[in-house]
């Protein structure tokens, strides 16, 4: 069972994206950078992958079920900030998009997947 969206080079949106968000406790940058690909997943065409990177439908009701989702995962780890992340996660489930400053925050944990091949020269 592979993680979607975080994890490293292993996760879903790595090996499919070649983006990811960066491991570690599910903080509000953490939180931010979910909802980010949760929202580029519903925007797209409505669809993401599941937990065996296979290719599923994102609706509405999952998008705010994954959203949601994040703040039991960051309350679970104990973390500080946990009731910022549901405000921000309340927002984002009514208004469908990522205030500026929480996009900001969360380019700072999207990974990008180097290529192993360079085609720069």
């Amino acid at each position: 069972m592979a993680n979607i969206y975080m994890g490293g080079r292993s996760s879903c949106y790595a090996t499919n994206e070649g983006i990811y968000v960066a491991p570690g406790p599910m903080d509000l940058g953490r939180v931010a950078a979910h909802l980010l690909l949760h929202l580029r997943d519903l925007r797209r065409g409505g669809w993401t992958y599941d937990h065996e990177c296979n290719r599923i439908s994102m609706d509405r009701d999952l998008f705010e079920a994954r959203s949601r989702y994040l703040v039991k995962i960051c309350r679970d780890q104990g973390l500080s900030d946990c009731d910022d992340a549901e405000t921000l996660i309340n927002e984002v489930v009514a208004a469908r998009k990522l205030p500026s400053w929480a996009e900001d925050l969360a380019s700072k944990y999207i990974v990008k997947v180097k290529s192993i091949i360079d085609f720069s020269h």
